[in-house]
């Protein structure tokens, strides 16, 4: 797992909670998103848009990403960045919008 994208995450997980006058122990890989740091759906869609400014990749426009990726885990969020900002990524003709 990439230790610079995981960084990301927490940190945008956790200004987030910090937003929304929550705050969490800690912010772990294998940590759940919804029961173990209780992120809802709005709160995930904040952390998303936090990441996308800090690196500017949308993962979900992304062709390197796996749409069917479930994110229940602080992991599977930072997996989902991997896949779009890998290098393969870049070079996939772009997916387009039906």
């Amino acid at each position: 797992m990439n230790a610079s994208l995981l960084l990301a995450v927490r940190k945008a997980i956790l200004t987030v909670l910090h937003d929304t006058g929550r705050s969490a122990q800690a912010v772990e890989s294998d940590h759940l998103l919804a029961t173990d740091i209780g992120l809802d759906s709005l709160d995930l869609a904040q952390a998303i848009v936090l990441l996308e400014r800090e690196l500017a990749c949308d993962p979900f426009r992304s062709a390197g990403s796996s749409p069917t990726l479930r994110m229940r885990t602080v992991g599977d969020l930072v997996t989902l960045y991997e896949a779009a900002l890998s290098p393969t990524a870049a070079t996939l003709p772009p997916v387009l919008d039906h």
